[in-house]
């Protein structure tokens, strides 16, 4: 490619992160929306802004990568990115991406969630149908007949229901050595549980025994347990699209149901019909 051209991808990628900018959330309006219809795979490159991001699908699956970890967030789930976080995202599917910003907490504003501690890296939760359509509403309020109260309003409900908002693990940590970061990588892209650490130390040019010790030293885990987390957060997007427990265990290249279900039941302590139910 010349450079200079900048391709369809480029083009679109260039636009998202300008109506971001366009909507930068202040003291005059804390909360912003933009709901914008993707294509599969699309991709927003990895950028930071200034304020947090509240970032969400209706119907596809998005991961959202910053530099220590990768987050496969499953459909009306949504992705917290605190203020001044470096991230990507990719849509793994066609759907529309909802990007709610929202301005760096003020002590002296009514806006202050309860627990900032909850909020200071990137966390996932379940969007209640109400945030959904609260979310969707203030996405469509023009900024040029904009009405103050029906906008302090809409926010003040956004507000209260992340409040409530409950953490569920969909994060997937990655190391920051970069012969492990590569590895792990390269797992994420087709993350298969018959895959040995083994191969991909082959496939990556490190040997089993540095890989093995990055695992312990970078992460605090050994690489089987890592590669069960890529899988458990895989397995939930998968269920949040209704899909029958026994075809995401094929899906997730797994020899049968049963070997399927007793990995979730090992990780989480009860059986993936429970589990996904959440």
């Amino acid at each position: 490619m010349p450079k200079g051209i900048e391709t369809k991808s480029d083009l679109k990628n260039s636009n998202v992160l300008k109506a971001a900018d366009r909507l930068k959330p202040d003291k005059s309006r804390p909360i912003r929306a933009l709901a914008r219809s993707m294509e599969a795979a699309s991709k927003v490159e990895s950028h930071h802004h200034s304020w947090g991001q509240l970032v969400f699908s209706d119907a596809g699956v998005t991961k959202v990568s910053t530099p220590n970890s990768t987050h496969i967030v499953p459909p009306n789930h949504g992705l917290w990115i605190p203020p001044d976080m470096e991230h990507a995202a990719t849509l793994l599917e066609h759907a529309k991406l909802f990007s709610v910003y929202i301005a760096k907490r003020d002590r002296r504003s009514e806006y202050e969630l309860d627990s900032p501690e909850k909020w200071e890296e990137c966390q996932a939760f379940k969007v209640s149908p109400l945030l959904h359509e609260l979310i969707v509403k203030l996405s469509q309020i023009s900024e040029e007949h904009i009405d103050d109260y029906e906008y302090w309003a809409v926010c003040t409900l956004i507000w209260s229901e992340l409040k409530e908002a409950h953490p569920l693990s969909l994060g997937v940590v990655l190391p920051e050595e970069k012969r492990l970061k590569v590895l792990c990588n390269v797992f994420l892209e087709d993350p298969l549980p018959s895959i040995s650490l083994k191969q991909l130390c082959k496939r990556c040019g490190i040997s089993l025994s540095t890989a093995s010790r990055l695992f312990q030293d970078q992460l605090g885990m050994g690489f089987s347990q890592w590669r069960q987390q890529v899988i458990l957060a895989n397995a939930l997007a998968l269920a949040s699209q209704k899909m029958p427990i026994n075809q995401i265990a094929y899906e997730l290249g797994y020899a049968s149901p049963s070997i399927f279900s007793a990995m979730v039941t090992r990780m989480v302590g009860m059986p993936p019909k429970v589990f996904f139910q959440y």
